[in-house]
């Protein structure tokens, strides 16, 4: 669900100067300095997870925050991690302008006068600063890998070319699912000794907490209630979703889709649902900020994706402790599997009706679905095997130092 939403710059740098410090970090540092690399902080699967990743910072190692852009609807949650305010980098525009290599420099100053020994960018152009500045600052970079690659608007096949090439000349290549890391093993020739998996985590209390917060706006009426949280971009399947809301409403005419999100597919999928004489079977309700009070209140969820990473959404979910009825993609099998909800081909329909309506007809199995993937997230996906893994990956680099590091080393 991205927003390019945010608050002023004046306003943020008078936040962040005064903001007081969260229990999580303090602002004396301790440890290893590692500069953290991000765009802006837009509401999306990588922001959320760099919020996660800072939130699970290792012991022993102090996180520093760079960002290309102030700005975005996850701005506050970084704000209330009380850490010190970011260096600006700002790009204008491509990263064909000279500025850009300005800002490379001037981020390979501020790594090296931090005294930081590692550099960990977040998503595609994060990723390349990161890389270019850490190289001219001659400190380990670890790059992120949160997706299959897949072509789309605005990531053609040269910016394919540029990510494949970064696999192969990071020191590490950080990804959130199995499925990802073969993908970088086996299509962009990245080392597998320096690519591995360290999963997406959750703050299981801080989320909790907001389940039980009041809604920030209005929800379908009428149960049951099936949540669809992504954003309206062709890879996330909605045109699929939608013809099977169409054979699931002649079923269970009762059933309502509440889709959380916004993109450039809303108004031709808005005009699809229409054509489709979905009326009150489903609602559009854009970006929103209390997705988990939303899940709450739904009683299963499904996403439609014909291609992810690891997704939050479904994580969420399942910490919700909701049936999920999933596409078999990426890494969407490495956490749906019979014991907690479904998975269908993607793209197909059918299916996915088929799978919404079983899991709606049965809910005392949907119950009991929900509580064994609640269980599973608590298990795998906890913030602090998150940290674990995170302070292995860092551990592995200092001592390698920019060496062939070897799996046993760096792999978590």
């Amino acid at each position: 669900m991205r927003s390019r939403s945010g608050t002023g710059p004046l306003q943020l740098r008078s936040r962040l100067r005064f903001r007081s410090l969260a229990v999580v970090h303090t602002l004396r540092r301790m440890g290893i300095p590692v500069v953290h690399v991000v765009s802006r902080f837009w509401v999306g699967g990588s922001e959320r997870q760099f919020i996660e990743r800072l939130r699970a910072h290792p012991a022993g190692y102090d996180p520093i925050v760079a960002c290309l852009e102030l700005s975005g609807g996850n701005l506050a949650d970084f704000l209330a991690l009380g850490l010190p305010a970011p260096s600006v980098f700002p790009l204008q525009g491509s990263l064909l302008r000279p500025n850009t290599l300005k800002q490379i420099w001037r981020l390979s100053r501020l790594i090296k006068e931090s005294g930081a020994r590692i550099v960990h960018g977040t998503e595609f152009i994060s990723n390349f600063m990161a890389l270019f500045a850490g190289r001219v600052a001659r400190v380990p970079v670890v790059v992120s890998r949160v997706d299959l690659g897949h072509l789309r608007e605005g990531f053609g096949k040269k910016h394919r070319a540029v990510e494949k090439w970064m696999s192969r000349t990071a020191d590490a290549v950080s990804t959130n699912a199995e499925a990802v890391r073969r993908l970088c093993i086996e299509e962009e020739r990245s080392a597998p000794s320096r690519t591995v998996v360290i999963p997406n985590g959750i703050d299981l209390i801080r989320f909790d907490e907001l389940t039980t917060k009041p809604l920030q706006g209005p929800l379908p009426q009428g149960k049951p209630l099936v949540a669809v949280v992504a954003n309206l971009w062709p890879v996330k399947g909605h045109r699929t979703l939608l013809d099977a809301i169409a054979i699931v409403r002649e079923r269970r005419p009762e059933v309502r889709f509440a889709l959380v999100g916004d993109g450039p597919e809303r108004e031709e999928l808005q005009l699809r649902a229409a054509a489709l004489g979905l009326g009150e079977s489903v609602s559009f309700l854009g970006t929103r900020y209390d997705v988990p009070a939303i899940l709450a209140r739904a009683d299963a969820f499904c996403l439609p994706s014909l291609a992810e990473g690891l997704p939050n959404a479904v994580m969420e979910a399942m910490a919700a402790r909701l049936p999920v009825v999933a596409s078999a993609v990426g890494g969407v099998p490495e956490l749906v599997d019979a014991q907690n909800g479904f998975v269908v081909a993607p793209g197909k329909s059918e299916p996915l009706a088929a799978r919404l309506l079983q899991v709606l007809g049965d809910p005392a199995e949907a119950a009991q679905m929900g509580e064994r993937g609640r269980r599973k997230i608590a298990r795998d996906y906890s913030l602090q095997r998150l940290a674990d893994r995170q302070r292995r990956l860092y551990d592995g680099l200092i001592v390698q130092s920019r060496s062939d590091v070897g799996v046993t080393a760096i792999n978590p």
